[in-house]
């Protein structure tokens, strides 16, 4: 779990951050060869580099995804925007029942270690709350901001 968290955390500072190097082309043919077997099709590619990881952004039917190597190749995790309609039944049913006022904003759908989490961006006419969700339904609370 710790090291979901972690994932989790690496790829929101990566998504919001521009001070990473941004390659045109990645020199690493392990992580190529990987992104290549794994996301056919992917159009509009960017890759941006930490000091030990690969970023790719990019485009896969109509959907933006954000994936993360290590520099083995290996695929570490994945996120993509979502609509609520792509959330897990249980998921859904869990928000409306302890969020009954609110109405779903934005999710974000990551992937990691076989494990899928949602992070949800739920609006009220006077806050905005952000929740962690476990694909089994259970729900959890990151931020609650107000509205100014």
């Amino acid at each position: 779990m710790k090291k979901l968290i972690a994932i989790l955390t690496i790829a929101a500072i990566l998504g919001s951050s521009a001070t990473f190097a941004r390659d045109a082309t990645v020199n690493n043919k392990k992580v190529m060869e990987a992104f290549k077997k794994e996301f056919v099709g992917a159009s509009d590619v960017s890759w941006y580099t930490t000091a030990d990881k690969y970023v790719a952004k990019f485009t896969i039917k109509s959907s933006k995804v954000t994936a993360h190597f290590d520099r083995e190749g290996n695929l570490l995790a994945t996120s993509r925007y979502i609509t609520d309609s792509d959330l897990p039944l249980n998921v859904i049913t869990r928000l409306m029942k302890k969020f009954p006022d609110q109405k779903i904003h934005n999710v974000v759908e990551y992937e990691s270690e076989g494990a899928t989490t949602y992070v949800i961006t739920l609006e009220s006419d006077t806050h905005w709350t952000v929740l962690k969700a476990a694909s089994s339904g259970g729900l959890s609370t990151l931020k609650k901001l107000r509205k100014a």
